[in-house]
């Protein structure tokens, strides 16, 4: 199968998603309590522009004509989702990297709570924006459930990078936010989506039924298997023993959250690659 794209772009849309993911759940914790969960909040403020700014690296590099990103700032399309997404990223990178130096330097605490509600609003638009930049091409498999199902996951696998790395307080902020029906809400929420998206790809039309054939017989093991049964179920399962008190949130959360992060990445570079086998 010969592709445009290969699985830089894949990368670039699953770091870009892990960096907006882990900022929107620094952003609602400062919000929160800003001291108890100062160390929560650099780390998520770090990773942001760091993971965001790897997958634009990426992109570049698969691009092929890097320098042309610097051209896209003066000469301007309205229309291009590239354009626009250049500046909405390169913005939310300035933000990102602005409240990760005063996190570090100054703490958490001092952080300006307008800035961060900017820095969350850009956010939003960015993890958004990763699906919108494939809906703009109008391929069959790149319809308007993309960036829906793009930015939950996103969430998904931002959230539980960000949370793996502050295991201490995870059982506190648990019960504090109720995150195992909280996770549980939005896993549900993305298993919907997936499948109402391929239920469309299914029903459509001639064209949409080709691309669902195409899902069936050449990704049917990284969608079943992997992006439905692994990423989302398997969690599902484990954070319903845990809401449940079967187990504790903190033994299943590990394995449920790697769970979630390698469903996020098959199931953005299997839309990646399918759009392109169409």
């Amino acid at each position: 199968m010969s592709v445009l794209w290969d699985i830089r772009v894949s990368l670039d849309l699953f770091l870009g998603g892990i960096g907006i993911g882990a900022f929107l759940l620094g952003a609602l914790l400062y919000y929160v309590d800003s001291e108890a969960y100062g160390s929560f909040i650099k780390k998520a403020f770090l990773i942001a522009p760091i993971a965001v700014i790897a997958g634009l690296l990426l992109l570049m590099t698969e691009l092929g004509r890097p320098f042309n990103v610097i051209k896209t700032l003066y000469e301007v399309n309205p229309t291009s989702f590239m354009s626009l997404g250049i500046f909405l990223q390169s913005g939310f990178i300035l933000v990102a990297l602005v409240l990760a130096f005063l996190a570090v330097t100054k703490g958490a605490e001092t952080l300006s709570g307008p800035v961060v509600y900017f820095g969350a609003v850009l956010a939003g638009l960015v993890g958004l924006y990763h699906g919108f930049l494939l809906t703009g091409i109008s391929i069959e498999p790149w319809n308007n459930a993309i960036p829906v199902v793009f930015f939950v996951s996103s969430l998904l696998a931002g959230a539980s990078l960000l949370l793996c790395l502050n295991l201490g307080q995870l059982d506190d902020l648990a019960t504090k936010l109720k995150l195992p029906l909280v996770m549980n809400l939005i896993l549900t929420l993305e298993l919907a989506a997936v499948l109402a998206w391929a239920y469309n790809l299914a029903l459509t039309s001639d064209s949409s039924k080709h691309a669902y054939e195409v899902l069936m017989q050449s990704f049917g093991m990284q969608f079943w298997g992997i992006s439905i049964l692994l990423g989302l179920v398997v969690p599902l399962g484990l954070f319903t023993l845990a809401l449940f008190k079967k187990a504790s949130f903190k033994s299943v959360f590990v394995p449920a959250s790697v769970a979630m992060i390698a469903g996020s990445f098959f199931l953005k570079n299997l839309v990646v690659y399918l759009g392109q086998s169409i």
